[in-house]
């Protein structure tokens, strides 16, 4: 008898070891949960000004996964505390379910990220002739004209590969008022009115647009696809955790369950 107790205390002291390393690790998850939301919402609102450039919904897409999984994160972290505190099987089998979800969530977002970037310097170039040269100032591309402009202002370029792919392949530098400039006045060095009629290198930027969103847009996927990955490698942690409280308890309760029998 004496036994079966020290052996039910022991099962007691690691249920409540258990209890407090899951309310440690929901802590941490929801904090996690919070920082993912911010960094999807924050890649989606500030950083996605030249997307409108882009053929391709990936990069937007991987943010958006992030936010996705922030919100529920920041939802089930709940549920996992009260799932601890009440030691509630039915709110830990929902808690591991929606962490398995989190957890492909999180890996489909850093696989995306990471599988973008061997596409995207191909997907860019093709992209950039497409839209950037071949729609500026077309009607109803008001959107690739803004975008396009900001772009060659931040990052201080003009053009694809460099100033000529205006001139020889846009039409809007072809035909009509603009067939006498150079280049849009967004690739001036001080930009004005009618400022880029002159193609010398102190008037207009000469180098193209293409390596420089490139390195951005790189540098923004890698910190999608290693939050992504990093979040993968806390759900394991929290699906074991969870594994062994869900057990611990079905079979702490059990015994009390025979006890009350006999």
């Amino acid at each position: 008898m004496a036994e079966y107790k020290s052996a039910k205390e022991k099962k007691s002291n690691t249920l409540g070891c258990l209890k407090v390393l899951l309310l440690i690790f929901n802590f941490l998850f929801w904090c996690s949960g919070a920082a993912v939301l911010w960094l999807g919402i924050w890649i989606l609102q500030t950083k996605t000004k030249y997307v409108a450039l882009l053929n391709s919904a990936t990069y937007p897409a991987c943010a958006w996964i992030l936010i996705v999984a922030g919100v529920i994160i920041c939802i089930i972290g709940f549920v996992g505390c009260c799932g601890a505190i009440r030691e509630n099987k039915t709110c830990l089998i929902v808690y591991f379910v929606f962490l398995l979800i989190i957890f492909l969530l999180e890996i489909i977002a850093g696989i995306l990220a990471y599988v973008y970037q061997d596409q995207l310097r191909g997907e860019l170039k093709g992209g950039l002739n497409s839209t950037m040269i071949m729609q500026y100032m077309a009607k109803g591309s008001e959107g690739i004209t803004g975008a396009t402009d900001t772009l060659q202002q931040d990052f201080r370029c003009c053009g694809v590969l460099n100033w000529r792919d205006w001139k020889a392949n846009s039409p809007y530098f072809k035909t009509g008022l603009a067939k006498n400039m150079t280049a849009p006045n967004s690739c001036c060095i001080s930009p004005s009115d009618g400022c880029a009629v002159r193609d010398h290198p102190s008037n207009i930027y000469h180098v193209g647009c293409l390596d420089a969103i490139e390195s951005y847009i790189r540098t923004y996927l890698f910190i999608i696809g290693a939050v992504g990955i990093s979040m993968a490698c806390l759900m394991i942690l929290g699906l074991f955790c969870t594994l062994c409280f869900y057990h611990l308890v079905d079979e702490y309760y059990n015994e009390i369950e025979k006890e009350g029998c006999h």
